[in-house]
């Protein structure tokens, strides 16, 4: 196994991801194989593992733009990945179990208005006192 912290921390994940997966969908199949609900635990949990790896990815991809080394915006631009992907399966599962009560709405904004707190804290705050040599 690897040395390093990060890949390590995400093949256990991956690890753990795929085994508890493949139980559940074996248990789903066994005792209910007409509603396969297993497919949403696949789905919701595959987005933070997605995520994870997303996050390794842009932290080595050698790339030198500050999207890419600034660990701040690395952040938001996972945890908007994570944002996107969660809110579109829920956005499914609203409209196919209960189509006539928008509940993923309270989610979409909840959760938006703190990703924007987070783009204002990764973009914005602290920058201009750091680039005019101000301490902040």
């Amino acid at each position: 196994m690897s040395r390093d912290h990060a890949t390590r921390g995400f093949l256990i994940h991956l690890g753990v991801y795929v085994l508890v997966v493949g139980l559940l969908a074996a248990l789903n199949l066994y005792r209910n194989p007409d509603d396969l609900w297993f497919i949403w635990v696949l789905l919701g949990w595959g987005v933070g593992v997605a995520a994870h790896g997303l996050a390794i990815l842009l932290q080595r991809s050698g790339r030198r733009e500050e999207i890419f080394t600034d660990r701040r915006e690395r952040s938001f631009l996972v945890h908007l990945f994570a944002y996107v992907a969660v809110n579109a399966l829920l956005i499914v599962v609203n409209l196919l179990y209960s189509p006539g009560y928008y509940w993923f709405l309270f989610l979409l904004i909840g959760w938006g208005v703190l990703l924007a707190a987070h783009a204002y804290a990764a973009f914005f705050r602290g920058r201009g006192a750091a680039r005019s040599g101000v301490a902040s």
